[in-house]
């Protein structure tokens, strides 16, 4: 029998009316802010004390909207507290007059500094207006901090540099099918966030019905305090209103964000199909989150363009000397590309090798431009590992390998599809 429940427009809420209205039409994105408001990484750590720390609360969105629906599959909800894996952990962040608080995971990039969360962690999100929809406010002083646990910060704290909604959860009224956004953040003694705490995988195209789904977040309201990760686990349904996944769960403010995991490749990391974006308020308790669609591929190629373009305008010191590879694994005879950093108006010299103990070798010669970036294309050559790096007089960057696999990459690169595919060995 069908039930009336509330479902709360977000575990955290600004207090904004009109919010759950769809607008027809988006407008387009506006530029990713610096995640810090100005602030740099020093600052952003320094503003969050442990004081405003623990008075940090889920941003409070009360309006909700009644739905009918049915219970789900699943049993009666229930989450336990958890060590988090790793590269989970609590996002602080402040509107310019309160300190809130959401979950995230780190993803892994070629950059490795991308913190996956909730549209509504990083945006307000789009308000109905006498003219239509006005686009949502970016909040600031983002600090992620993984493995948070009673104040302890055992991986660290992690400065924002940028943060980008997806465009539809700025633009259009209520678009929670797009409330998901990412945060790069600036290195910590030299290494990126991946390198400390790895990196998890998103997954894409999966439809809400899945088994063995683990959420993991850091509920502040009561019975919880926002001091120690929960964890829900079990299988999903859709949710009959809106085609959400659901499951059975009574995390509340404050998990907003939090990784959905399809599945684990090591207690740390896995593939990260949703994130927290709703939940019920009457009713059985429930969790609702949007599968991942490839749209989340083309808001992590934008906020790393942004990143790169903010850093490459801002040198200091002898600027950034670095070489990434998109992707980092792909089949032969398929194009990759070189993306290089180095300060505007300086020569770099590309080298590569195709062995951990052969000698570089150049490739070219490359004048930066006014940005910072240049993108090389590239076909992928014979099978296996290829290394390269860029040299500026004495000084060399950081290396990047790629892996060539002697097959081709089929177009969906989930694990299972890929191991299904071969091939014979072609000969010129």
């Amino acid at each position: 029998m069908a039930t009336k429940r509330r479902a709360t427009a977000a575990l955290a809420w600004l207090l904004l009316a009109g919010l759950l209205t769809t607008a027809p039409g988006a407008t387009a994105a506006a530029p990713a802010p610096a995640a810090g408001g100005g602030a740099g990484p020093v600052d952003v750590r320094a503003y969050w004390t442990p004081q405003r720390m623990r008075a940090a609360v889920p941003v409070d969105r009360s309006a909700g909207v009644t739905v009918a629906g049915r219970r789900p599959a699943a049993g009666g909800a229930r989450a336990r507290a958890v060590v988090a894996p790793r590269s989970t952990g609590k996002l602080f962040f402040s509107d310019g007059a309160s300190d809130y608080v959401c979950s995230g995971a780190a993803v892994n990039t070629p950059e490795r500094n991308v913190v996956l969360t909730a549209g509504h962690c990083v945006n307000s999100g789009a308000t109905r207006g006498l003219l239509g929809c006005r686009p949502g406010r970016y909040f600031t002083r983002f600090l992620f901090v993984p493995g948070y646990v009673a104040g302890a910060r055992p991986y660290g704290a992690w400065a924002g540099v940028t943060a980008l909604a997806q465009p539809d959860w700025v633009n259009q009224c209520g678009n929670f099918s797009h409330d998901q956004a990412v945060l790069t953040v600036a290195p910590l003694g030299g290494r990126q966030l991946v390198d400390v705490v790895g990196g998890n995988a998103v997954a894409w195209g999966y439809p809400p019905r899945e088994d063995g789904v683990r959420v993991i977040g850091w509920p502040a309201e009561a019975p919880y305090d926002g001091e120690r990760a929960q964890q829900c686990a079990g299988p999903t349904t859709a949710f009959p209103e809106t085609g959400d996944a659901q499951m059975s769960c009574p995390l509340n403010g404050g998990a907003s964000g939090g990784p959905w995991f399809l599945g684990m490749v090591s207690p740390d990391v896995g593939y990260i199909w949703a994130v927290t974006s709703r939940r019920t308020t009457e009713g059985p308790a429930l969790l609702l989150a949007w599968p991942l669609d490839r749209t989340i591929l083309t808001l992590l190629a934008a906020v790393r363009s942004a990143t790169a373009t903010a850093t490459a305008a801002r040198p200091r010191g002898r600027g950034p000397l670095s070489v990434a590879a998109l992707p980092a694994v792909t089949g032969r005879g398929q194009p990759y590309r070189l993306r290089l950093r180095a300060r505007a108006g300086t020569r770099v010299v590309v080298q590569a090798r195709r062995s951990a103990t052969a000698r570089w070798r150049r490739l070219t010669v490359v004048r930066m431009p006014a940005s910072g970036v240049v993108d090389l294309n590239r076909a992928s050559g014979p099978a296996g590992p290829v290394w390269f790096r860029l040299k500026q007089g004495k000084r060399v960057g950081k290396k990047a390998k790629v892996v060539v696999r002697a097959c081709p990459l089929p177009v969906d690169r989930r694990a299972a599809v890929v191991a299904a595919t071969g091939c014979s060995s072609p000969t010129a």
